[in-house]
């Protein structure tokens, strides 16, 4: 599919994220929104920070950046990749999420870490923790 824009962007909480309860409406309400709006992604969080992947058709995704920057649950908003792509990489999730356990959390961790520096290994990382990676 032609015209496809992927984001992958940082923040910060803006308040604590203690409960898992807290990060399962965040994730519920962006399965929802994205699953209306075409949009696909993933999102982990780890020390206070979310790392999001969202790819869609380009308005789409912008619309959601700015949504995102004015959601007063982040701060600190970082687009650290912005990049035209020919196919999605997480195309059957509207947001995967990896569970969160003892094993998987120390990746997710590494994710959020390198996603400033190297956002595209962070994409990597998210598809082998969404298992979408080939």
């Amino acid at each position: 599919m032609a015209g496809l824009r992927q984001i992958v962007y940082l923040s910060r909480a803006a308040g604590p994220m203690d409960r898992l309860q807290d990060i399962a409406e965040i994730l519920g309400a962006s399965r929802q929104n994205n699953w209306r709006d075409g949009v696909t992604g993933a999102l982990v969080f780890a020390d206070g920070r979310f790392l999001q992947v969202v790819e869609g058709r380009p308005e789409t995704v912008e619309r959601l950046l700015a949504r995102v920057s004015a959601d007063p649950r982040h701060l600190g908003v970082e687009v650290v990749l912005r990049r035209e792509i020919a196919a999605r990489d997480f195309a059957d999730w509207s947001m995967a999420m990896p569970r969160v356990d003892p094993e998987v959390e120390p990746l997710m961790r590494e994710a959020v870490a390198t996603a400033a520096t190297d956002p595209v290994a962070a994409v990597a990382l998210l598809r082998r923790l969404a298992g979408t990676a080939p």
